[in-house]
């Protein structure tokens, strides 16, 4: 698969910023890009390198679902978001991290009254500090 192509996939699946305003939808775009490209540039799969394209636009679904509910969720039910955004955090990425409900608790009281680009930054610095 080549950087055009996961260019092209990203910038058309338009549920990967819904909500978003366009600076926040483009930075979230760039970010997902770049990762994306870096996820696949020694597969010479097409079908590992479309799972893993695949599993990296979840992240970024799941990034802007947690953005767009950051204030309208209770803290429980955006702790979960949260867990599971680790989960495809882990998926796409490979590094295992193994935390408790408290952590994505603390991580979920910090997001209300953020705005959306300090939301994603946060979350993403929080999956890995090297990723942002």
């Amino acid at each position: 698969m080549n950087e055009k192509t996961v260019i092209d996939r990203i910038t058309e699946t338009e549920n990967l910023t819904d909500g978003l305003e366009d600076e926040d939808a483009n930075w979230l775009i760039d970010w997902g890009i770049s990762h994306a490209c870096m996820l696949i540039q020694n597969l010479e799969d097409d079908e590992t390198a479309n799972t893993k394209l695949i599993e990296l636009m979840a992240v970024m679904r799941r990034i802007n679902q947690i953005t767009a509910d950051r204030n309208a969720k209770p803290g429980e039910a955006l702790a979960e978001d949260i867990c599971l955004l680790a989960e495809d955090y882990v998926r796409a990425f490979g590094q295992a991290q193994i935390m408790s409900i408290e952590v994505y608790q603390n991580v979920a009281a910090q997001l209300p009254g953020k705005s959306a680009r300090e939301v994603m930054q946060s979350l993403i610095n929080w999956l890995s500090p090297t990723a942002g």
